[in-house]
């Protein structure tokens, strides 16, 4: 039975977090007095181990205790050691011999090093065998283990003899396996059962928190599918950004969208991927709803810090999405109908045990919503001569496919397709009492953007301690905008007929083409080695401008056909690494990584050198200390002159001017488990960021004969802070607090004269609390309250005539400060104003209702918003009329900045059936 420590080891905990290095300049010196007493010098050469052995104990005063026959027949050695520690000594002399000890006081008992065996396979849930991803897998009595890699893979090496494996997944019931005399390796399937009927309200099972106290990975987060659709969001779309964003560290932009702004990072400086494949555009509706369908998803891995040598190609962070891989067992299903949009989800096996599927499928109704609305409005408005146009929709695809050969080998292939399309327009045309007239006048505009992604991947296992990856990939996003206006007035062949029409053209994207390797290689049980490497051909259209023309009449015929831009570039992205998680020993810790990367465009090539290191030191069993160095190299920037994230941004490439993003962080911290029930963490940052890409001041995305490498500047930027996390994962009672103190700012030589300043998403605070109940089997009830720091805005506190004059008189006689389009805007610096804070509460209920054959019907009530606070979307400059006695009119108009918030109180309610 494992120990439980009382409340006042908590409290003793506490004061180790408060007073961090005073703790460990004690502990340091503690083990030093300790070591004092029994150091070993000597250098012999040539000796028996029993001649070593002599003479260590002459020097420590320890007697070893063995047989015999142990050391008959080892060779001699050399051995040198310097005021060495003890046990490092025997550590050392041991390592090549086949032969382990034990320290009891001043007893050192010798004995034959077992032989190592290994227990490798596969972690799959029992009633569709679908691959565990970071289940816990650990001998029982030496607490050794690992966990399962994406696919669910595990290999363990330990001593032969008695083994007791135990696995276990947070939502499923644990399972043990016991082993006597094992003498030889072993393949073992695990299969686990979820821990109760109702799996999507029970939070069962061991907590991941353990994990996060013992592992070397910092800044990171796991995060099952439970979490995300149990988190009340808008509209009560469950979705995995807005999940992130009621974490510390990862800022949301603006209200309502599903932007991430990472320990001070952009936009474009966070990897998605799906399958491990990237995804370029991640939202739908300007961010109000992200590109990841939650009925397609079994879990998400989220990484700020720390990062693994695996991941490359982004500074801030990477967000690894999982797809379901479909029943290999049974078909089954569910239907969810919202207030604007719908889902289906089917999966099942095509060969059973074998062969499956999962695919999901889900498109919003907003079209057909505003149908009718708009349909009555052009009734009202076509007695005068208007008719509107309208309709936006967005679709998800996604389909995955799973094939198993035998135990060793499995194929697999996911497909991902989103895309949106928004258009809108306007006819003119005679009213009633215009009947003589005769004229049309017509606008059109219409805006598409998508992604399509699949890969097509194999997995094998070449023995049970090498697991291999090799895939395929393929991903596309465009976008384009299109505008059209169309004047015809009179009749043709009449002398006052004329006919304009114009058309212009803006298009966006960014396809990639390339090939993955990875391998997890685990030769003992101390080590876990991961290498690998990928190749992406980039093909970039940073910027197409087309515009075409022809104005035409009775005598005048002028046509215009132009192109202003048609970049595209190729551009060839490589990289290598490696990385060895190490257990130095049963307190230290070690993830030491390298990645190389390449990058060719234009004919010249950037390389990187990208180190990464974790440590960890178990300061307790449940307690421990980490720190963390990362470097990350970026090839491609998303240049955006809007404060949300539109289709029009662009994906460029480095080129001969622009040189890649460069990021250099640094993490410290504490991770404390209490009970197996709840978890504490403290972790403070520095990041650096070099050749951050900026829009010179007066150019925009818009169509210019500038080249667009000539509208931006490189600056650079840094962020550092602090994040608290209070964490509970198990129990009827669910949730997490956050809160993260943090700054962020730039610099950019050709901007606000040199001088720093802050970036645009800088909120020094951010709290966040998350709770989820259970009341009974049948009723769950969340809440997530957020508050954050106002954003940061550049606005124009004064503005002039060019004659220096501060007012102007209108033509009415009105005495008007020059304000908005008066007057001359003169800005102070760039985000020099700050927005007032943010804060709002969502609740959510879910009501469960169990239907025949094990179907279920699930009711989501959600409120976003809850008391309606309008927190502010924007901000613009107007004018507003105050009292003044010494005018003649007896008042004036004064510039003022007023706020516009956008998102009130919003309920929403869904249904989804299960079968």
């Amino acid at each position: 039975m494992e120990k439980v420590y009382p409340a006042k080891q908590f409290a003793r905990v506490t004061l180790v977090v408060m007073m961090m290095i005073f703790s460990l300049s004690g502990l340091q010196a503690q083990t030093s007095r300790v070591d004092e007493t029994r150091k070993v010098t000597l250098n012999m050469q040539k000796a028996s181990v029993r001649e070593i052995l002599d003479e260590i104990q002459k020097q420590t005063g320890v007697t070893f205790s063995y047989e015999s026959s142990l050391l008959s027949g080892l060779p001699k050695t050399t051995f040198r050691a310097d005021d060495e520690a003890l046990e490092d000594c025997l550590t050392r002399l041991f390592v090549n011999l086949p032969v382990v000890y034990k320290m009891t006081g001043k007893i050192v008992v010798l004995k034959r090093k077992p032989k190592q065996v290994t227990v490798s396979g596969f972690v799959r849930d029992k009633r569709s065998a679908e691959s565990l991803i970071g289940a816990s897998v650990y001998e029982a009595h030496s607490r050794v283990g690992t966990a399962s890699n994406n696919f669910g893979f595990f290999s363990l090496t330990l001593p032969g003899g008695d083994i007791t494996v135990r696995a276990s997944y947070i939502g499923y019931t644990s399972r043990l396996y016991n082993f006597t005399d094992l003498d030889r390796d072993t393949v073992l399937t695990i299969e686990l059962d979820p821990s109760a009927f109702l799996q999507e309200v029970v939070v069962t099972g061991q907590s991941t928190s353990k994990q996060s106290v013992l592992s070397t990975q910092m800044g990171a987060l796991e995060i099952n599918q439970q979490t995300i659709r149990s988190t009340p969001v808008m509209f009560g779309e469950a979705d995995i950004i807005k999940t992130l964003q009621l974490t510390p560290g990862v800022s949301s932009g603006t209200e309502g969208t599903a932007g991430m702004y990472v320990r001070g990072g952009n936009v474009d400086e966070n990897l998605f991927l799906i399958d491990g494949n990237p995804v370029y555009q991640i939202n739908h509706i300007g961010g109000i709803f992200s590109a990841f369908n939650p009925e397609a998803i079994s879990g998400m891995d989220f990484f700020k810090s720390g990062f693994p040598s695996r991941y490359g190609g982004r500074l801030s962070s990477v967000v690894d999405v999982h797809m379901k891989e479909g029943n290999m067992k049974e078909y089954h299903g569910s239907a969810t109908l919202g207030l604007i949009s719908g889902n289906l989800n089917f999966e099942g096996p095509i060969v059973k045990d074998r062969t499956s599927f999962n695919i999901s499928l889900r498109r919003t109704w907003l079209d057909v919503l505003s149908a009718p609305a708009l349909a009555i409005a052009n009734k009202i408005t076509k007695k005068d001569g208007t008719r509107t146009r309208a309709r936006y929709a967005f679709h998800d695809l996604n389909l995955k496919l799973n094939h198993i050969f035998n135990d060793r080998s499995r194929l697999y292939f996911s497909l991902y397709n989103g895309n949106d399309v928004l258009k809108g327009g306007s006819t003119d045309f005679p009213s009633k009492h215009e009947a003589d007239n005769d004229y049309n006048y017509d606008t059109d505009v219409s805006l598409r953007w998508g992604n399509i992604m699949a890969t097509t991947g194999w997995t094998y296992v070449f023995n049970n301690r090498l697991f291999g990856k090799f895939s395929g990939v393929f991903t596309r996003y465009h976008s384009k905008l299109r505008s059209t206006e169309h004047d015809i007035e009179g009749q043709e062949g009449e002398s006052d007929y004329y006919e304009r029409f114009s058309e212009s053209s803006t298009n966006t994207g960014i396809m990639d083409l390339g090939v993955r390797t990875s391998f997890d290689y685990l030769p003992v049980s101390s080590h876990h080695i991961r290498f690998g490497g990928d190749y992406l051909v980039h093909r970039f259209r940073p910027e197409y401008n087309h515009s075409s023309a022809f104005d035409k009449s009775q005598d005048f015929i002028s046509e215009i056909n132009k192109e202003y831009a048609n970049d595209l570039l190729w551009g060839h992205e490589a990289g290598v690494f490696a990385e060895d998680d190490w257990s130095l020993s049963p307190s230290v810790r070690v993830n030491a990584g390298l990645r190389l990367s390449l990058f060719n465009v234009q004919g010249k090539t950037y390389t990187g050198l990208e180190p990464r290191v974790s440590f960890r030191w178990l300061l307790d069993e449940n307690l421990s200390f980490k720190a963390s160095y990362s470097r990350m190299n970026q090839y491609v920037h998303l240049i955006s002159n809007s404060f949300i994230s539109l289709p029009t941004d662009a994906w460029m490439p480095v080129t001969r001017k622009l040189k890649p993003l460069l990021s250099d962080q640094v993490s410290a911290g504490f991770y404390y488990d209490l009970n197996k029930t709840y978890s504490f963490s403290v972790e403070g940052y520095y990041k650096t960021m070099e050749n951050l890409l900026e829009y010179r001041d007066g150019h925009t995305f818009t169509p210019s004969y500038l080249n667009w490498e000539n509208k931006l500047t490189a600056g650079e930027g840094r962020s550092y802070g602090a994040e608290f996390m209070v964490r509970k994962e198990s129990g009827r009672t669910t949730g997490w607090i956050g809160y993260g103190l943090s700054w962020a700012d730039r610099q950019f030589d050709e901007l606000n004269l040199g001088k720093r300043f802050p970036a645009r998403f800088d909120n020094r605070h951010k709290l966040n609390i998350v709770v989820m109940h259970k009341i009974s089997p049948k009723v769950e009830i969340s809440a997530a309250w957020s508050y954050a720091s106002g954003n940061h805005v550049t606005l124009s506190l004064e503005n002039y005539l060019e004659n220096g004059s501060p007012n102007y008189v209108h033509g009415d006689g009105y005495e008007l400060p020059y304000s908005g389009s008066w007057g001359i805007d003169y800005y102070e610096g760039r985000n020099n104003y700050q927005l007032p804070a943010y804060h709002r509460l969502d609740l959510g209920i879910k009501i469960y209702r169990p239907k025949k054959k094990g179907r279920m019907g699930i009711w989501t009530v959600s409120i976003y918003n809850v008391y309606s606070r309008m927190n502010p979307f924007m901000i613009h400059k107007t004018d507003k009329e105050v009292r003044d006695p010494n005018s003649d009119y007896g008042y004036k108009f004064v510039p003022v900045f007023k706020t516009v918030g956008i998102m009130p109180i919003i309920p929403s309610i869904s249904y989804t059936y299960k079968f």
